[in-house]
């Protein structure tokens, strides 16, 4: 499970596009460079590089320069300027940038003010690109607005990806299975969803064994089982996932509580 963890990571803490992750015909020898420089820590010569190649007007060294804008490295830290880099680079029609921007409007995080219709804009760009996590991120947007429309909208957005095996899809539509289960007051769902997420435990899926965990922790759709909680976060812990580290401090916490309380004497008969 550990390999599938740390892959897992790679793609959660990763927003820096390299060259093989732009599409086959739009690929710049140059790339190879910069993501040689990045490997080897050179930020500054990355940042360089991809200035000049920005200046030529390529959207995918448009975006990592917003991205390294946004996190300070190779530059200083500029959120203003990474914004409209990302801008720039979403106009270019480059699906990832449109992702970010999508991402931002929705947590009103760097600078913005929070924009569900923006959001969801920028969102549907990066899908209709076809980009994966953003027809994602869309679907649950449109689960939020709790209206029949948006539902089957949302619905629509996770089908093909489900069908097609996408673990961030299945994991989405479980959610909501459960979700509407918990609703509608109907078990039907609710244990197709958990299935689901289990089945993406087993896997080593970082979201499903998070919500595995917590439901050991809570017990409020399978029994509560704190030792298992704790199996599932210390691994995460050791993993650097986040939360991970919080989640397992509260479950010793009450592993210790329930240590600490008189076990209920025997009935005698």
């Amino acid at each position: 499970m550990k390999k599938i963890l740390c892959a897992g990571l790679i793609a959660l803490s990763s927003q820096f596009a390299m060259a093989a992750d732009a599409p086959a015909a739009g690929i710049d020898p140059e790339f190879a460079k910069i993501e040689a420089m990045v490997k080897a820590n050179n930020m500054t010569g990355a940042y360089q590089a991809l200035d000049k190649l920005a200046k030529q007007g390529n959207p995918q060294a448009l975006y990592n320069l917003a991205y390294l804008t946004q996190t300070g490295q190779g530059t200083a830290k500029n959120d203003k300027k990474a914004l409209e880099l990302y801008e720039q680079s979403a106009a270019k029609g480059y699906p990832v940038a449109n992702y970010v921007l999508g991402k931002n409007y929705i947590s009103g995080s760097m600078g913005l003010k929070a924009d569900t219709a923006k959001a969801k804009q920028y969102l549907e760009k990066a899908s209709a690109q076809g980009f994966d996590d953003a027809s994602v991120d869309l679907a649950v947007l449109l689960f939020s607005e709790n209206k029949p429309a948006s539902d089957k909208a949302g619905l629509a957005k996770l089908d093909p990806l489900v069908k097609k095996g996408n673990y961030q899809a299945i994991h989405a539509k479980a959610l909501y299975d459960i979700s509407t289960g918990f609703k509608n007051k109907d078990e039907k769902p609710i244990q197709q969803g958990l299935s689901s997420i289990q089945e993406l435990a087993k896997k080593g899926y970082i979201p499903a064994l998070m919500a595995v965990g917590n439901m050991f922790t809570n017990g409020n759709i399978i029994p509560q089982n704190l030792p298992e909680a704790q199996k599932i976060f210390t691994a995460l812990a050791k993993e650097n996932v986040p939360q991970a580290k919080e989640s397992l401090a509260t479950v010793n916490k009450m592993i210790a509580e329930q240590a600490k309380s008189p076990k209920a004497a025997p009935k005698k008969s």
